[in-house]
This record gives C-alpha cells, structure tokens and sequence, in this order.
C-alpha cells in the first residue's frame, strides 16, 4: 500500500513540475510577443485604427453643488467617467440621444430612452457611469437630482 501511495506521489509530482514548465515557456513567448509590440515591431498597424485619446480617461465629480468640472475638454477616444459624490440617486441625460448614441462606445449604464434622449440608469452615491467619446463634438447633458436653479445641474463635455 504504502509503494502505490508513494509511485502516485512521485507521479503527481513529476507532472506538476512538468505542468509548471511549460506554463513558464509559453507566458515567456508572451511576455517576448509584448515587448516586441512596445519597441516598434507592429506598432504601426495598431496606431492606424487608435484614437489619439485611447486609454486616456477623465473624471467628473457630481456633488451637491453641482458638477465638476462643467465643461471638460477632451481628445476623441477618452473615457469619461461620472463619479456621484452626492447622498442620492443621479442620472446623466444627453438631450440628443441619438447623436451620442453614434458617438460613444462601451458605455456603462447608458442607453438611448424611447424619448430620444442618452441617459444613464440611476446611480448610488459612490458609483460611477461612463462613456467613451470618439467624434469630436460639444456634447451638451445636466444631471438629475441636482438643482437646477443656480444652473450647476448643466454642464458639456467637448472633444476636440
């Protein structure tokens, strides 16, 4: 009993190691493969179809005052992120849903309403939506549960 426990063992083990081996030569032809991509060898390929904003993102904080910045210029191809900072619910809402609809990608809780409008879902204090803008444009929103008297519920971002 105990020879067949140890052969087992001594197999497991072998296998193991094996099993190690190989995962660590093929994640090395990985690791090669991306630094070949860093130092130029098919950079160009991937620059043609990149956005100059790509990877960039900024953040908008939406407190009790109001939204931070009101009007946040951008490279088409960031991300811009809606951090609520306040106690309550808050969407964003873009009057001209469609337009954006065609000018975003990836967004996180938005989605164009039967109105017309781009609008996010309803979000807690603490979390976040987004959008990536890809078309230059100014891009006018305001956001609910702010008050909107004093006008710091409006606000635009504007890639260029």
């Amino acid at each position: 009993m105990k020879l067949r426990i140890n052969r087992n063992f001594r197999l497991f083990f072998v296998l193991s190691l094996m099993l190690m081996f190989f995962a660590g030569v093929l994640g090395t032809a990985g690791v090669a493969r991306a630094g070949a991509a860093r130092t130029g060898a098919g950079l160009a390929k991937v620059k043609k179809f990149q956005h100059p904003g790509f990877g960039k993102y900024r953040v908008i904080r939406i407190d009790s005052d109001g939204v931070f910045p009101s009007i946040l210029r951008i490279k088409p191809g960031s991300t811009v992120i809606w951090f609520n900072a306040t106690d309550k619910y808050v969407s964003v809402v873009f009057s001209k849903g469609d337009t954006l609809n065609r000018s975003t990608r990836a967004p996180t809780l938005f989605y164009l309403a039967p109105d017309g409008t781009y609008i996010s879902a309803a979000f807690s204090s603490g979390a976040v939506a987004s959008a990536a803008f890809i078309k230059p444009g100014t891009y006018y929103y305001f956001v609910t549960g702010l008050p909107i008297s004093d006008g710091g519920a409006f606000a635009q971002v504007v890639a260029e």
